[in-house]
Formats: C-alpha cells, sequence, structure tokens
C-alpha cells in the first residue's frame, strides 16, 4: 500500500518503522529536517520536507494516489486540517491523532464531516491499557479481545509458584480448561509452548481465558492480589485526565500529584471528585506524606522516563502493591530489572499497534477472515491477532487436529457468542465466530496465514 506519514516525531518514528516492516510503500512529511533525517538513518522511506496540511506539499508527497493519509503532528489541530485537505485531493483513507480531551469528545459528530477513517487517541488508549491492569492487579499486561469476552494476561512467575515446574500438559488437570498458557518470555527470547514446555521461576507468562476463569486461576495458584481502591497518579497529563476519570467512574480514589499550579487547577475543573495535589511528586518525602505506603496502586506518568522509572522503584519498595510505569523510550524499559517493574505502558508502541492491525484490515477488507485487532507482546517479539471469521472462510468446520498449525504459531482461543472456548483437537471454526492466535511471525494478514498446508478435507 501507498502510505503517507504527516509527523515525524517519537510516535511518527515508531509508526514509520512498524509500516516499513509491513513492506508498505511510505513517504514521511515533517517540517523539521533533523527528525527527517532521523526517519532516513533508521527505516526504509521517503522523507519530503515540508508543512503536511499544505496543499502544494501534499500534492507532491503524492497524496492523490495514496491508499492512507496518517497525520500524527503534536498538533490536533494540524492533524485535522491534514486529513481534510489529503480527502479533497482524493486520498482513500485517513487517519488523524487527536489528543485533545474536547476535540475528541467532539469526533463522534465529525469524524464523517472531516472524511476521517480512524481517529486515533495515544493518551486515551494508554489510560484504558493502565485502567485494564488496575483492575486486574496480579497482571503486569492486560489486552482485551472481543468486546471483553477475553483477556490475554502477562505475568512473572515468581520463585514458590506452583506453577514452577509444571509441565503444561498438566495445567488443564490442575487449573481447569478455560485457561491457555499461550507465550512465554525466558531470557529475552519468546517460547510459543506445546504440551511438553515446562515453566520456569522468572519466566513471563502469558495466559489467555475467559474474564471470571482468570480470576479463579489466580486465586488457584496463590498469584491473586487485592482490588485496587486507592491510586496515587504522579502527574497531571492528558493520560492522567483519561485515566482518573477511568478510575473515578469504577468507584476508585484517585490522588494526582503535580507540580504545576495552573495545571493542578485544570485538573480539579475536569476531576472534581478527584484529589489534587500541589507538589513535586519525585521527592520521596512527599510521597511518604501523602500516604505512598499506604495506596494500593501507584502509577508513574510524567513527560520524564526517568522519574516515572526512579519514583516507581521507590513506590514497590514502599510496599505498593501495584506499580505502573509509563516510558516513551523503550531502552528505559530494557534496562530495568523486570521482576522489580513488571508493568509498563508505552503510549507510541499502542498506537502503533492500532495503525497496523488498522492497515492489515484495510488490506483484507473483502477477505472472509480479515483482523479485527492486534497487539505486540513480549517486548515486540510476539503478536496477538484477533481474527473475525465472515461468510465461508476456508477451514470452517474442520476439527483442528486435522489442520497443521504453524510452529512459530497457537490458536489460543475461540469466541463463539458469549462463551470463550479455550479449543482442543476436536474443536473446529465456525462461521461468525471470532479467532484468538499468538505468533511470533510477524506480517500475518488473514486467519489462513497461521497454518501451513492447506484443509484436510
Amino acid at each position: 500500500m501507498k502510505i503517507i506519514l504527516v509527523g515525524a516525531g517519537r510516535m511518527g518514528q515508531e509508526i514509520a518503522a512498524r509500516l516499513t516492516e509491513e513492506g508498505h510503500d511510505l513517504t514521511v512529511v515533517d517540517n523539521d529536517a533533523g527528525r527527517l533525517g532521523e526517519v532516513s538513518n533508521c527505516v526504509d522511506a521517503m522523507v519530503l520536507f515540508g508543512n503536511g496540511a499544505d496543499y502544494t506539499v501534499l500534492t507532491e508527497a503524492g497524496v492523490s494516489d495514496a491508499d492512507l493519509l496518517i497525520a500524527v503532528t503534536s498538533d490536533d489541530s494540524v492533524n485535522m486540517l491534514c486529513c481534510l485537505t489529503g480527502k479533497k485531493l482524493g486520498v482513500k483513507n485517513t487517519v488523524a491523532r487527536v489528543r485533545t480531551m474536547e476535540y475528541f469528545r467532539q469526533m463522534v459528530f465529525l469524524k464523517d464531516e472531516l472524511g476521517l477513517s480512524l481517529v486515533l487517541n495515544p493518551e486515551q488508549a494508554a489510560a484504558a491499557e493502565i485502567s485494564r491492569i488496575l483492575r486486574f492487579p496480579s497482571a503486569a499486561k492486560v489486552e482485551s479481545f472481543a468486546k471483553g469476552r477475553a483477556e490475554m494476561v502477562g505475568f512473572t512467575l515468581q520463585e514458590g509458584n506452583p506453577l514452577c515446574g509444571l509441565r503444561l500438559l498438566k495445567m488443564r488437570d490442575r487449573y481447569g480448561s478455560g485457561i491457555l498458557a499461550c507465550a512465554v518470555e525466558r531470557e529475552g527470547n519468546v517460547i510459543i509452548p506445546k504440551g511438553d514446555s515446562v515453566l520456569q521461576a522468572g519466566d513471563v507468562v502469558n495466559v489467555v481465558g475467559a474474564p471470571a476463569a482468570m480470576s479463579s486461576f489466580f486465586k488457584a495458584t496463590g498469584t491473586y492480589k487485592r482490588s485496587v481502591k486507592d491510586v496515587m497518579i504522579l502527574g497531571g497529563s492528558r493520560i492522567a485526565l483519561y485515566l482518573g476519570s477511568q478510575l473515578l467512574d469504577a468507584g476508585m480514589r484517585v490522588k494526582i500529584i503535580e507540580r504545576s499550579e495552573e495545571h493542578c487547577d485544570i485538573i480539579k475543573g475536569i476531576l472534581p471528585r478527584a484529589e489534587v495535589l500541589l507538589g513535586d511528586g519525585t521527592n520521596p518525602r512527599i510521597l511518604e506524606e501523602e500516604g505512598i505506603r499506604r495506596t494500593d496502586a501507584f502509577v508513574a506518568l510524567t513527560g520524564s522516563d526517568q522519574d516515572n522509572i526512579i519514583t516507581s522503584m521507590f513506590a514497590q519498595s514502599s510496599g505498593v502493591g501495584k506499580v505502573i510505569t509509563k516510558v516513551n523510550d523503550d531502552c528505559f524499559r530494557r534496562m530495568v530489572d523486570s521482576h522489580k517493574l513488571d508493568s509498563f505502558v508505552t503510549p507510541k508502541n499502542i498506537a502503533a499497534d492500532g495503525i497496523v492491525s488498522y492497515v492489515r484490515a484495510m488490506q483484507n477488507s473483502i477477505d472472509a477472515s480479515g483482523i479485527e485487532s492486534l497487539h505486540e507482546i513480549a517486548d515486540g517479539k510476539a503478536e496477538v491477532l484477533e481474527f473475525s471469521i465472515r461468510n465461508d472462510a476456508d477451514r470452517l468446520g474442520i476439527p483442528l487436529k486435522d489442520l497443521k498449525i504453524r510452529r512459530d504459531a497457537l490458536l489460543a482461543a475461540i469466541i463463539r457468542g458469549n462463551e470463550c472456548i479455550i479449543p482442543g483437537g476436536g474443536d473446529s471454526i465456525r462461521r461468525h465466530d471470532s479467532v484468538i492466535a499468538v505468533t511470533t511471525k510477524f506480517g500475518m494478514q488473514q486467519f489462513g496465514d497461521i497454518f501451513e498446508e492447506q484443509p484436510v478435507r
């Protein structure tokens, strides 16, 4: 596909890297020559200097012949103008990054008028991910599928856990058939586990199942943590505003510490039910005075990765039950011992997942088994794909034992109606099912890609 990407900041660079890895013909537009230089050095894409909202610049970029225009500059109004101009010039589909709460709320009414195919709000998506983790504090990461009917939960296996030394063949007998271990991170590598795989202390295990089955599983393994009622948030960013609203609506108590008096006033106006405190939350004394040792969860959301990591480590050492850390640069995450800090959120990666999922869905819009959603796990070493099975897709009605699934892929769950099925050899795929697959092979476009050969008839 031919794609025009306007905006070469941190998020734009991540999206550019993912799209070129997928083999797309990409042109990146920005009015910052330094950023364009970084793109040229890192990805195989054309670059064009100029204002992406300008008619002449978009024409030079070839927008009239493009399949997709993506605008992810730091200015919402510029992104919307880019998409509106691109649509007038003939681009087929447009995606705009819209971060401001006021604009985002109006997108329901303005999306069609602006010709937008997709509205991307990384801050709101990051807040939603944090909220899911806080509602399931035993997890390091929680992904939701099929409108919440299935979840994938990643957690670190601690020494002494009854899962240590367990052969996965025995997991179903010991903990029921509602949970499946579908990916294991071990010493920097990702394993798509088989029945004879054995779990070890230190593994990051990703399991899939229905929410109720997931809770039962964590209680049975002694990994369950009590529910979160009090949350301390460091930094009054946009993510904090979205997150605070979600947590308050869920009945949690929220305390936000922000060092800017002006931002404190804004937060109080938007979240009147939250406790908003003016102060430097990177000061341990202030955190202790505000009760960090008594809070259930701590979320670090400042603009500094270093501050987020250091304060999160302090919160962990202070006995906080759940600590979540926002990082913008993946290199900082890799430098931190995951056994001490296990829950990280990276907005640019969430945005890139959404874009790649949308682009693959565009490519397969007429296919009978298109991608509904895509998530990277294991620090980007594996993908989780949700396929929607429509019409008369291949391999329907054939027992899975008669289908040869790739060694680097696993069919993890089938969602049928409101039921989440952990499939066995006798199960089969039906029309209208949603299917969750995990793979270490990137670039899968359709459901048939997880198989090695044609079905047996």
